[in-house]
């Protein structure tokens, strides 16, 4: 699994585009230790709410799910881990059409309180899905990796106070396309015009 795209809107909604090659597997029905060790990893994310067409408890769904949709959840449940619960609980979403675009695209939209920490529980969560899928998990210290984040966000605050609250966006430098920017109303109607068209989505 690979983020092909992330962008930033000042609706505190970030979107990313995730491609598959054909070649891995699409759904945890493929590969159901990733879904099992997950939640090893991550016992709260039992408790996140889904919405499905078979109004089944996130756990249960992640039993027969697209690994994008997992990896929504993830994002989701990292940027709690950080926040210790506070906060409005975010929402995410799982789309795809592979009428229109090529097999194995989704697109991800998931909420975020701080840009910088949505970006590196981005990332973290790319990496905990793909080191699932290789087997490499035991590679990544979660509990180091979240107590960084946790620091990363204090740093953040500090930050936003000492510039007077100006927001700053973070662009690393590999292969993908991170973007930030401001939405267009009349963008904005186009897609929303378009995700009606989407055959499929999940919360």
């Amino acid at each position: 699994m690979k983020i092909t795209e992330i962008v930033f809107y000042n609706t505190n909604r970030a979107k990313l585009v995730v491609e598959i090659p054909e070649t891995e597997a699409y759904t945890t029905q493929e590969v159901p230790r990733i879904p099992r060790i997950l939640f090893k990893l991550f016992p709260h994310m039992a408790t996140q709410r889904c919405h499905n067409e078979a109004g089944y408890s996130f756990r249960r769904e992640a039993q027969a799910t697209e690994i994008p949709h997992l990896f929504e959840h993830l994002i989701i449940e990292i940027q709690d881990q950080v926040r210790r619960g506070m906060g409005v609980p975010f929402a995410g979403e799982t789309q795809w059409n592979w009428t229109i675009d090529p097999r194995g695209r989704f697109y991800v939209t998931v909420d975020y309180d701080n840009e910088i920490v949505a970006l590196a529980s981005i990332r973290l969560a790319e990496r905990v899905i793909n080191a699932l899928d290789s087997k490499d998990i035991a590679q990544i210290d979660m509990n180091r990796e979240i107590t960084r984040l946790r620091e990363l966000a204090k740093i953040s605050r500090r930050f936003a106070a000492n510039t007077n609250g100006r927001e700053m966006s973070i662009f690393e430098g590999d292969d993908s396309e991170e973007i930030y920017e401001e939405p267009d109303p009349a963008a904005t109607s186009r897609r929303a015009s378009k995700a009606k068209q989407f055959e499929k989505t999940i919360d």
